[in-house]
């Protein structure tokens, strides 16, 4: 499942990172998953998140308590740090969903198109030289 959230409220970018997780999380426990396998390009996030790092901010606390507290949903969860280049289709969708910061419009689908609806067929055109 791919989708994109747009924050009608002001987050910095690590309070972006922690509610895409917490999100991503109960998506997956009312989908029924019960191994959760999910990546991060925030260094600072997956660290927290493991316990390698603590929190100070008393925002970025209230946040692994929530992950905390959901990890418990799943029979594993393991976070996984990758690089921002491996991170495109994320930050793709992250833009989307800026980009459209004034569209009154909550759902967009994005269709596909394999190959146009009408031939392509290219035809040689006879020139004589009196054109």
């Amino acid at each position: 499942m791919v989708f994109a959230v747009k924050f009608e409220f002001k987050a910095s970018n690590n309070k972006a990172e922690y509610e895409a997780l917490v999100l991503g999380m109960r998506m997956a426990q009312d989908a029924g998953a019960s191994h959760l396998l999910a990546y991060s390009d925030s260094q600072l996030i997956v660290k927290q998140v493991n316990g390698e790092y603590e929190a100070k901010e008393e925002s970025m606390v209230q946040y692994l308590q929530q992950i905390e507290e959901l990890k418990t949903k799943f029979k594993s969860f393991q976070l996984h740090q990758i690089s921002r280049e491996k991170n495109i289709k994320a930050h793709s969708l992250s833009k989307l969903a800026s980009a459209l910061e004034d569209c009154k419009t909550r759902r967009i689908t994005v269709k596909h198109l394999p190959q146009p609806r009408i031939p392509l067929d290219i035809h040689p055109i006879s020139s004589n030289n009196n054109d």
